[in-house]
């Protein structure tokens, strides 16, 4: 098969992708798997013509994706996979939205840096927890209150971890699944388990804690207890991370504004997607289509594989 019509091949499945969507290739490190950018894969409900500020993305088992933006009106929107609207709420709740996570059970979780409060819903909406008082703020050490509300990660027992780092503080806090507290661990300093901006959290399948530790360009590796694991500096700045089978997906905010694919065994780093705009959250569905929220660009973008 010549070149040639290998690419009219692609052309034409593009086209079947119907007139809302465009797929355009962005460059990536491995050239043997390549990325596509597919534009206008959303469906906006009436009222709102463009993202806010991207700050969260998650998905479900069900391939619902779930958004959390600063829109005062519909700060969090949920999609089908194909990009048809499916509900928003949270209006009037949050003062400066921050990342959002799905749970293995389908609820919906989210953290607001500016009134300090990490929340718990269901799929529909429903408000089942609350983490943190409003408006108040505490120190390192205190059990009911934050300073630096940043992301959270849901372990398998249901025990939940908030990176509480974007901030005076500089920390994770674990709870129980019910909210009871049970410990922090952290500090200020570029010492194993210290931390400089703890601002993105994930959990993989062996229940290892991977905390995004911004401001000291390194990702640091935990058991669920906080005893430090490893780490890892070649990342750039991490801003969001997202674990997915053997891989770990990590967005890096700052100068380098790209999407970095690598695998969970060493942290090698096996793809590269450039030419992001102040990315901060990443989530990737079953189909390994993937979901990055970008803060300046105000844009979810999703990228397939070709």
């Amino acid at each position: 098969m010549t070149r040639t019509y290998k690419n009219l091949l692609a052309v034409l499945a593009v086209a079947a992708l119907g007139a809302m969507a465009t797929v355009h290739t962005v460059r990536v490190q491995a050239a043997e798997s390549r990325y596509q950018l597919v534009e206008n894969w959303v469906q906006f409900p009436p009222g709102v013509t463009k993202w806010g500020a991207a700050t969260g993305v998650d998905v479900d088992a069900r391939g619902n994706v779930y958004v959390f933006h600063r829109n005062e009106s519909m700060p969090i929107m949920a999609f089908d996979r194909h990009g048809k609207f499916l509900r928003a709420w949270g209006q009037g709740m949050f003062k400066t939205t921050h990342f959002l996570r799905v749970d293995r059970s389908g609820n919906v979780w989210v953290t607001d840096r500016g009134d300090m409060q990490a929340f718990k819903f269901s799929a529909d909406g429903k408000l089942l927890m609350t983490l943190g008082k409003k408006g108040v703020t505490g120190d390192n050490t205190s059990q009911d209150a934050f300073n630096g509300m940043s992301d959270l990660a849901v372990a398998k027992n249901g025990d939940v971890f908030i990176a509480d780092g974007e901030g005076p503080n500089t920390r994770v806090v674990k709870f129980s699944k019910s909210g009871k507290f049970i410990k922090w661990w952290g500090g200020k300093g570029k010492d194993p388990g210290q931390f400089d901006v703890p601002h993105s959290i994930a959990i993989d399948s062996k229940g290892r804690v991977y905390v995004g530790d911004r401001s000291n360009n390194r990702i640091q590796i935990f058991d669920q207890s906080g005893k430090f694991l490893n780490q890892w500096t070649n990342f750039g700045t991490p801003w969001g991370l997202f674990i997915k089978g053997d891989l770990i997906y990590v967005v890096d905010g700052t100068a380098n504004n790209c999407l970095l694919i690598a695998s969970i065994k060493d942290g090698k780093i096996l793809e590269k997607i450039e030419g992001l705009s102040n990315p901060t959250a990443v989530a990737v569905d079953s189909t390994d289509a993937i979901y990055v929220g970008e803060v300046n660009g105000a844009n979810v973008k999703k990228f397939v594989k070709k």
